[in-house]
Protein backbone atom coordinates (compact mmCIF):
# COMPACT_ATOMS: atom_id res chain seq x y z
CA UNK A 1 0.00 0.00 0.00
CA UNK A 2 1.54 3.31 -1.53
CA UNK A 3 1.24 6.38 2.13
CA UNK A 4 -1.17 8.13 -0.22
CA UNK A 5 -3.38 5.40 -0.06
CA UNK A 6 -3.11 4.55 3.23
CA UNK A 7 -4.07 8.39 4.55
CA UNK A 8 -7.09 8.14 2.60
CA UNK A 9 -8.23 4.75 4.07
CA UNK A 10 -7.43 6.16 7.43
CA UNK A 11 -10.44 9.26 6.81
CA UNK A 12 -12.63 6.65 5.54
CA UNK A 13 -11.74 4.41 8.12
CA UNK A 14 -12.59 7.13 10.95
CA UNK A 15 -15.41 8.28 8.73
CA UNK A 16 -14.17 11.63 7.20
CA UNK A 17 -16.63 12.52 4.77
CA UNK A 18 -15.59 15.86 3.26
CA UNK A 19 -12.22 17.60 2.58
CA UNK A 20 -11.12 20.56 1.75
CA UNK A 21 -8.11 21.95 -0.18
CA UNK A 22 -6.08 22.55 -2.88
CA UNK A 23 -3.68 20.17 -4.57
CA UNK A 24 -0.26 20.94 -5.54
CA UNK A 25 2.62 18.86 -6.91
CA UNK A 26 3.44 17.28 -3.75
CA UNK A 27 -0.27 16.30 -2.88
CA UNK A 28 -0.77 15.03 -6.26
CA UNK A 29 -0.93 11.45 -5.06
CA UNK A 30 -3.79 11.62 -2.50
CA UNK A 31 -5.33 13.07 -4.81
CA UNK A 32 -5.14 10.31 -7.17
CA UNK A 33 -5.95 7.99 -3.90
CA UNK A 34 -9.25 9.49 -3.11
CA UNK A 35 -10.60 8.71 -6.87
CA UNK A 36 -12.79 6.08 -5.67
CA UNK A 37 -13.05 7.27 -1.83
CA UNK A 38 -15.98 7.67 0.18
CA UNK A 39 -14.25 11.31 1.23
CA UNK A 40 -15.53 14.22 -1.07
CA UNK A 41 -12.68 16.98 -1.94
CA UNK A 42 -13.85 20.32 -1.84
CA UNK A 43 -11.63 22.77 -3.57
CA UNK A 44 -10.98 25.95 -2.12
CA UNK A 45 -9.66 29.44 -3.10
CA UNK A 46 -7.12 29.34 -0.62
CA UNK A 47 -5.19 26.99 1.73
CA UNK A 48 -6.56 29.25 4.69
CA UNK A 49 -10.15 28.73 3.37
CA UNK A 50 -9.60 25.43 3.72
CA UNK A 51 -8.51 25.54 7.25
CA UNK A 52 -11.61 27.67 8.45
CA UNK A 53 -14.23 25.43 6.12
CA UNK A 54 -12.09 22.65 8.27
CA UNK A 55 -12.80 24.25 11.28
CA UNK A 56 -16.66 24.98 10.04
CA UNK A 57 -17.31 21.78 9.25
CA UNK A 58 -15.84 19.98 12.42
CA UNK A 59 -18.02 22.60 14.17
CA UNK A 60 -21.18 22.02 12.71
CA UNK A 61 -21.26 18.36 12.61
CA UNK A 62 -19.18 17.74 15.70
CA UNK A 63 -16.98 15.30 14.03
CA UNK A 64 -13.24 16.39 12.54
CA UNK A 65 -12.16 18.23 9.94
CA UNK A 66 -9.76 17.51 7.47
CA UNK A 67 -7.87 20.07 5.00
CA UNK A 68 -4.94 19.76 2.93
CA UNK A 69 -2.31 21.59 1.55
CA UNK A 70 0.63 21.54 -0.67
CA UNK A 71 4.29 20.91 0.12
CA UNK A 72 6.27 23.25 1.55
CA UNK A 73 6.53 26.25 4.60
CA UNK A 74 4.41 28.19 2.86
CA UNK A 75 1.80 25.63 2.54
CA UNK A 76 1.31 24.55 6.03
CA UNK A 77 2.05 28.24 7.20
CA UNK A 78 -1.16 29.12 5.31
CA UNK A 79 -3.22 26.51 7.41
CA UNK A 80 -2.29 28.18 10.68
CA UNK A 81 -4.73 30.78 11.23
CA UNK A 82 -7.54 28.12 10.85
CA UNK A 83 -5.96 25.54 12.94
CA UNK A 84 -5.13 28.23 15.84
CA UNK A 85 -8.75 29.21 15.45
CA UNK A 86 -9.68 25.14 16.05
CA UNK A 87 -7.37 24.66 18.69
CA UNK A 88 -8.05 27.29 20.95
CA UNK A 89 -12.13 26.23 20.32
CA UNK A 90 -10.97 22.56 21.02
CA UNK A 91 -12.18 21.81 18.00
CA UNK A 92 -11.19 18.39 16.33
CA UNK A 93 -9.24 19.13 12.77
CA UNK A 94 -6.83 17.05 11.15
CA UNK A 95 -4.32 18.95 8.55
CA UNK A 96 -2.36 17.51 5.58
CA UNK A 97 0.58 18.52 3.89
CA UNK A 98 3.14 17.30 1.43
CA UNK A 99 6.18 16.75 1.11
CA UNK A 100 9.01 17.11 -1.75
CA UNK A 101 8.76 13.67 -3.22
CA UNK A 102 11.14 11.22 -3.84
CA UNK A 103 13.63 10.22 -0.90
CA UNK A 104 16.70 11.26 -3.33
CA UNK A 105 15.14 14.72 -3.43
CA UNK A 106 15.31 15.21 0.64
CA UNK A 107 18.13 17.44 2.42
CA UNK A 108 18.70 18.25 -1.47
CA UNK A 109 17.05 21.83 -0.86
CA UNK A 110 14.60 21.10 -3.41
CA UNK A 111 11.34 23.30 -4.61
CA UNK A 112 9.62 23.84 -1.19
CA UNK A 113 11.27 21.46 0.71
CA UNK A 114 10.61 21.52 4.39
CA UNK A 115 13.34 21.23 6.50
CA UNK A 116 14.14 21.42 9.85
CA UNK A 117 16.74 23.31 11.56
CA UNK A 118 19.65 22.73 13.67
Amino acid sequence: MRGSEAVVRFMEDVGAGHLFGIPGGANLAIYQSLAGSRVRHHLTRTEQGAAHMADGYARVTGRAGFCIATSGPGGATNLVTGLGTAYMDSIPVVAITGQVGGTKALGTDAFQEQTSLT
